[in-house]
This record gives structure tokens, sequence and C-alpha cells, in this order.
């Protein structure tokens, strides 16, 4: 998640009522580590100020470490009970559709925990290199593309957000310094993997990177 993104994410929040939005599952929610060091603004914009509301904000992903709340695959009923008993009422799907090799399950899971009425957020890259975690499917859709996946709610806002280039990034968002990066694809036989996987990036020092936004309502 870029920083434009994590802005665009906090005012939409905002604007949602405590009584409509909490508790709030996140979906794919990685560590505290990568939410408070590695990409600060992310807890910074989006869940300090939900802790600042007195709010739940349930953390679940597949793999287990600090930070994540509940181990759990979506896609398993069991799972899926346990998830719903917690009766959320919205969810944040960021950055994880592009991802997945099948889309369609999960964002049909996310849809049948919340009540009618509940909101989905999901974000993720519009203009944007490849970034295998583990793999990318290159998914980058408009908000009204990724609306589709996920049958029964409403487009309530879209956004194709603006991050800028590699170059106007903060230096925590860049994580290397314009020379360390230039000096490090002059070396492509050192660590022959990593420089192949920053190859893709070198168009984005000019280009401008973006970012898709959503805010779905589920229909009753």
């Amino acid at each position: 998640m870029n920083l434009r993104e994590s802005l665009w994410i906090r005012e939409r929040l905002a604007r949602i009522p405590d009584a409509d939005l909490f508790p709030v599952l996140d979906v794919g929610s990685s560590t505290l580590d990568y939410r408070t060091r590695v990409q600060p603004w992310i807890d910074e914009n989006l869940f300090a100020p939900l802790r600042a509301r007195g709010g739940k904000v349930i953390h679940a992903d597949v793999k287990q470490a600090p930070g994540i709340d509940l181990v759990v695959d979506l896609l398993d009923p069991g799972d899926r009970a346990r998830l719903r008993s917690l009766a959320p009422r919205a969810a944040l799907v960021c950055n994880v559709l592009e991802h997945l090799p099948e889309r369609g399950p999960l964002a049909r899971a996310v849809v049948d925990l919340l009540p009618p009425g509940g909101h989905v957020v999901v974000t993720g890259p519009y203009r944007y290199p490849r970034h295998d975690d583990p793999v990318d499917t290159m998914f980058r859709p408009t908000p009204e593309e990724v609306a589709r996946e996920f049958p029964g709610t409403r487009l309530l806002e879209g956004a194709v957000i603006d991050s800028g280039n590699w170059r106007e990034w903060s230096p925590g968002e860049r994580g290397r310094s314009l020379g360390r990066f230039l000096a490090r694809m002059c070396l492509p036989l050192h660590r022959p993997a990593e420089w192949a996987r920053l190859v893709p990036h070198v168009p984005y020092l000019f280009r401008h990177m973006k970012a898709y936004a959503a805010v779905l309502r589920k229909t009753a």
C-alpha cells in the first residue's frame, strides 16, 4: 500500500458511522511489523484513527505472526463460521486480489460475512510493476471492474489514485535512495534474482504509479 492510497482510505472510513463500520475485518492484514515499521503509514492512517474511535478491528491472515488476531482461510467453511460469529460490519481488502489465482471465491466469501448495508473497502494496483507475493496475476482493474468481483454489492465511490513516480515517494516508500537503486541496476550479476525483481520498477522512476480504490456496500 502506498501513502496516498492509505490517505484515501482514511478519509472514506472517517465518513462511515461507527454503527455501520465496527467491527472491521482486515483481510490479509499481514503482520504488526509490516503495518508499523515496513509501511508505517498503514497503521498511522488506517488503524490509529480506528483505535481512536474505540472500534474493534480484526486482523486476519493465513499465517500466524504477531499482530494477526485470527489465522483463517476465508474459503474454509469452518473459518468463515468463526469470522461470522464476530459479526463484522465492514471489511478491508487492500492489495490482496492481485495475489490470488482465483479472486471470485474470496470476494464472495467477504460479502457473505457482512450484513446487508455492510461496507467493503477494496484497493490495489492500477498501474504498478509486478510484485510477486508469492505471485502477481497482474490484475489491474478499474473501480467499476473490481466492484463486479463482489456480487451483491453496490459501488458507492471509486477512484484511481495517482501515487506519483518512484522519485517522488518518501524514503520509506522507496526503501532505498535513488543513488543506491541506480547502482544496484548496474550490478545484474550480484544476486540476479533480486536484480530481476527490481528491473520492472525502472520505468517508474518517471512514470506515475496508480492505485484503484473502491467503497462498496452490500445490498439487502
